[in-house]
């Protein structure tokens, strides 16, 4: 499984440099009905657009048959998708499962 390590910063700051990064991660060949895994333990900063970003990546590769794993989110990730309402879509991508709530 690919992992894609997630930066400090999740914020309007990064988040235009950050997107079409992601999406050609995701778009990559090979990526069809896999699995992915982001790493969210260097998360010190997010906003609900780091948030949001994270959604459309989780979308993409849904689109392409793949779930996202997201491995251990840091507090201020944990804190910053309590806020916006999105903890349990948050624990459904811990797990692996397909969040429909996005």
């Amino acid at each position: 499984m690919d992992t894609l390590h997630l930066p400090a910063e999740l914020s309007i700051y990064t988040a235009a440099e950050l997107h079409p990064q992601w999406l050609a991660w995701a778009r990559r060949d090979g990526v069809e009905h896999q699995d992915a895994r982001a790493d969210g333990t260097a998360v010190d900063q997010v906003d609900g657009a780091g948030v949001q970003l994270l959604i459309a990546l989780q979308r993409c590769l849904a689109a392409r048959g793949c779930t996202l794993h997201l491995h251990a989110p840091s507090r201020p990730l944990r804190e910053a998708c309590t806020a916006l309402g999105l903890a349990g879509w948050l624990a459904e991508l811990q797990h692996g499962a397909t969040p429909e709530a996005a």
